[in-house]
This record gives structure tokens, C-alpha cells and sequence, in this order.
């Protein structure tokens, strides 16, 4: 079994046994980074990050994961963070977003262009603490990193990732 899955598997269960035995409900802050490899793009692309959440809808009627929050940016070979982050609240089961890097907002301030620049993409599961008394549910992503032409060609796609770090699973109480 993988650590994600055995971190998943925990946090569902603490989740449901919070919910049915007793009068309040455990509070599981999750956060887990990914990265994407460092791919190249030139004048006239667009690197596009894309996330999908892959948690299941739940049936009609049934209580399913609380949603969580993906924040997704993109860094350079230095590690300096290009172009404007975007974080997503609510990030609802089977749905995707998306954040665009055109190759002109991925020249540092001050620093002279060159025409190829080498990225990563990094999405951030939960980035900060929810709200006292809420819950952020974990969420099991895919993300892909294209870089697509000016016609609107995908030229490069990746969907590999590397967890950065260990996933944090930080178990707290909060009573109704």
C-alpha cells in the first residue's frame, strides 16, 4: 500500500468514526504538495497546469469528503515563483481548473529574457488551516502540465508527479 492511499484511508476513518460515535466531528487539516518535472516552452507558448479531482461524487442524498483547496503556481530551474498563483476553494469532486503561463510573464523582473525557459508546476493540496469548527477533505488529484502553440496545439503534456515533502495529516477535535 502507498503512503497516500494509508494517509486517505486514515483520514476517512478517523473522519467516519468522529461522525458516528460520537457528538463532534475530528478535524483533519491534510496537505500533500505535488510537483511536475521541469519541461521547456519558447516564444509563442502557453504552459498550461491542469488539476482534476479525483475523489468520487457522492450518491444523491449521502454525505460525501468535505471539499478542499488546491493552490497551483509555477517555478522556474531557480525556484522563483512566475506569474500570479491561483487558489481554489471548494474544489468539488470530479471537476478541474486550470492556470496559464504565457512564456513573456515567465521572465523574472530585472533579469534579461532569453527565448526558452525551463518550468515546474506545484499544487498544493489544503494550503493553509480551514476554518475553526470545518474540515478540508483530502483530495486525490491528477495534474498535467501541457505546453500548447499559438494555434492552440499541445505541443508537451506531462502528468508525472513527485510528492515534495510527506503528506501532513494533523488529527483535532472540534465539538458541534
Amino acid at each position: 500500500m502507498s503512503m497516500r492511499f494509508m494517509t486517505l484511508y486514515a483520514f476517512a476513518s478517523v473522519l467516519l468514526c468522529g461522525s458516528v460515535f460520537g457528538q463532534s466531528t475530528a478535524v483533519v487539516p491534510y496537505q500533500e504538495i505535488l510537483t511536475t518535472g521541469f519541461v521547456g516552452f519558447t516564444t509563442n507558448q502557453t504552459a498550461r497546469l491542469s488539476v482534476l479531482n479525483l475523489n468520487p461524487q457522492p450518491p444523491v442524498g449521502a454525505l460525501g469528503v468535505a471539499p478542499c483547496t488546491v493552490e497551483m503556481q509555477f517555478f522556474d530551474l531557480g525556484n522563483n515563483q512566475l506569474g500570479t498563483p491561483k487558489v481554489v476553494s471548494g474544489f468539488a469532486p470530479q471537476t478541474g481548473v486550470l492556470l496559464d503561463l504565457d512564456r513573456a510573464s515567465a521572465n523574472l523582473p530585472g533579469v534579461a529574457s532569453t527565448p526558452r525557459a525551463q518550468i515546474r508546476g506545484l499544487v498544493t493540496i489544503n494550503p493553509t488551516a480551514p476554518a475553526p469548527g470545518t474540515a478540508q477533505g483530502p483530495c486525490r488529484v491528477m495534474v498535467t502540465l501541457e505546453i500548447v502553440d499559438a494555434s492552440g496545439s499541445t505541443v508537451s503534456l506531462t502528468s508525472e508527479t513527485s510528492t515534495v515533502g510527506n503528506p501532513v495529516v494533523s488529527f483535532g477535535r472540534s465539538t458541534h
